[in-house]
């Protein structure tokens, strides 16, 4: 059983990749929290709580439709490759315009 294990998370750069990755995200998270002494309204928590399972809820819908939509190119006749690059276009987008257009929103309004 433990072989199944090794030999699953050898079996390519990013199957070995994933857990330090991992262990590393979780660490910077812990240490680049907020820390404050201010006490938060009454209600925040209540709120937070709210907001963030509902938010959770949608970003896993968003998840969700990554198969629908991969079937959806593939049947309108695209080939694998292009559907790939679909993909990377998509992502890559988010990754350079995502860096900067919440900022200059909450400037410019």
């Amino acid at each position: 059983r433990h072989a199944r294990w090794i030999a699953y998370f050898t079996q390519s750069f990013y199957h070995m990749a994933i857990l330090p990755l991992l262990v590393a995200t979780v660490a910077l998270a812990y240490l680049a929290r907020p820390s404050t002494n201010d006490t938060f309204p009454k209600g925040f928590r209540r709120f937070q709580i709210v907001y963030l399972s509902i938010w959770t809820l949608c970003v896993a819908a968003d998840w969700l439709q990554g198969p629908f939509v991969y079937a959806l190119y593939a049947d309108y006749g695209f080939t694998v490759k292009e559907i790939a690059e679909l993909f990377v276009a998509g992502f890559g987008s988010s990754l350079v315009f995502g860096c900067f257009v919440g900022t200059f929103c909450d400037k410019f309004g």
